[in-house]
């Protein structure tokens, strides 16, 4: 009897007790990125050709395609992603990335629909991979932005930073 008790309390404890973390797919190849340049002033180029010694951000947008992991859709560009400005200096660049998912308007294989979480992993080949939650914006569900501010040294020479974009489908 007093096993049979046990086995209950057990069983109520692993049906209600622990909540599962979902688990994602990813949906997009791991090469899909775009690169910053921080620098002390935001002027990374010191050309002889270079007329803007400034230090003004670059007022840019950089633009890349986002591509799906090949088989699951059946479009090779699944949505594309933007980050502004481009350039900027270290210590006081506040970054805008957005995502644009692809809305094929079809009922299965829909990027807008398959996707479920989109992150965004930082490499500036310093510190650790940083990796952050895009939110998804209440008015587009095709759109996902993220702002990021710079936290550079001053005194820093000139850095690449790699910014991937990846995006995943909740698996069952």
């Amino acid at each position: 009897m007093v096993t049979l008790r046990l086995s209950l309390v057990l069983l109520t404890l692993t049906l209600f007790g622990c909540e599962v973390e979902p688990t994602y797919e990813r949906l997009n190849v791991e090469d899909d990125c775009v690169s910053v340049v921080l620098s002390p002033d935001g002027d990374d180029d010191d050309s002889a050709g270079d007329d803007d010694d400034s230090a003004a951000a670059d007022d840019g947008v950089t633009t890349i395609d986002l591509h799906a992991v090949p088989g699951f859709f059946d479009r090779d560009v699944i949505g594309s992603a933007s980050v502004t400005p481009s350039r900027g200096p270290a210590v006081t660049t506040v970054f805008n990335l957005s995502v644009v998912l692809v809305d094929t308007r079809t009922e299965t294989g829909n990027p807008v629909d398959v996707v479920d979480r989109a992150t965004l992993l930082v490499d500036n080949g310093e510190v650790t991979l940083n990796e952050f939650d895009l939110d998804e914006s209440p008015a587009d569900d095709a759109r996902w932005v993220i702002q990021l501010g710079t936290g550079g040294d001053a005194t820093l020479t000139r850095r690449t930073d790699s910014l991937c974009v990846a995006l995943y489908s909740e698996s069952e």
